[in-house]
């Protein structure tokens, strides 16, 4: 807002980067913070892949507010717990979003955006870096989770079940990175897999056979299933590592039997029909919206 550029600045901007002009007459959005951003600040993810995440994220957030707008909000339903243990948050966090205490979560994408919480997948893969969530400064504030692309299912449910830890226990930085890590992936693993439902499952004899079943039951990998049993404490370290080199044997490190399906998200969609019909096109909405249309594509 320190002035106002020239139309043939604008065309200039728009031929760089092939948007069209309309997009830079627009009002800019709401404020769309660092987020869980911050608590990667020392992993290696650069500050231009940072850049990138973010303002697509927060485009991405901009066109479903804008599309949002014509039809009644989506009650919230995810609680604040600042005081709050992870595991005990979890449980909470589960309970008031309608989970049963002592089931697999299906569809965790969908049950989230149903529960106010929107999920905004971006067309970027980004090397160690698969989400990663914010409060946008809307009034009422509005919880976002943005993912990104070439994500293994197991993999995306645990990084949304570790963001929704950000977002319930975290709004201040008063513990280091690491720690506000930590207990994100103590949230996620309690959130998706409850002590009290999979206790007995992890406490018998555990092959890889039965990694296998347990991760398509409960749609997460074997090894947060390793990781977990260790943490109950039913395999020493020596049995962990054991069932790792199993694993490496196999090369299942790099890349686990028992596909698990991404999930995808179905608000943007849903509204695009609401508004469009069931055979609307990508152009219609990147009119709307000022983007360019094979962007708008690849978001829907």
């Amino acid at each position: 807002n320190l002035r106002s550029p020239q139309d043939e600045t604008l065309k200039a901007f728009a031929i760089a980067t092939g948007f069209p002009v309309a997009f830079f007459r627009c009002e800019s959005g709401p404020e769309f913070p660092m987020g869980s951003l911050l608590y990667r600040r020392r992993k290696a993810m650069t500050s231009r892949d940072q850049d990138r995440v973010r303002q697509m994220g927060r485009l991405v957030f901009e066109i479903i507010e804008s599309m949002s707008g014509e039809f009644r909000p989506i009650e919230l339903r995810l609680p604040r717990l600042s005081e709050s243990a992870p595991e005990e948050g979890a449980r909470i966090a589960r309970a008031e979003l309608g989970f049963s205490p002592d089931s697999p979560i299906t569809n965790l994408t969908f049950r989230l955006e149903k529960n106010g919480v929107v999920i905004a997948a971006i067309p970027y893969q980004i090397d160690k870096h698969d989400a990663f969530s914010v409060w946008a400064d809307t009034d009422p504030r509005i919880p976002v989770i943005v993912t990104t692309a070439g994500v293994a299912g197991d993999r995306q449910r645990w990084s949304l079940a570790h963001e929704l830890g950000h977002l319930v226990l975290h709004h201040s930085y008063s513990s280091s990175t690491e720690d506000l890590e930590h207990e994100a992936d103590t949230f996620a693993a309690e959130f998706l897999l409850p002590e009290k439902a999979v206790r007995d499952s992890l406490n018998a004899t555990l092959t890889l056979t039965t990694l296998a079943d347990l991760k398509s039951r409960w749609g997460v990998s074997m090894d947060a299933l390793i990781m977990r049993a260790f943490h109950f404490g039913f395999i020493t370290d020596g049995q962990r590592r054991y069932l790792y080199r199993q694993m490496a044997q196999k090369e299942w490190d790099i890349k686990e039997p028992v596909a698990i399906p991404p999930e995808k998200p179905r608000l943007l969609r849903k509204l695009a029909e609401a508004l469009y019909g069931p055979n609307v096109e990508a152009t219609q909405i990147a009119e709307r919206v000022s983007v360019p249309t094979h962007l708008l594509k690849t978001i829907l």
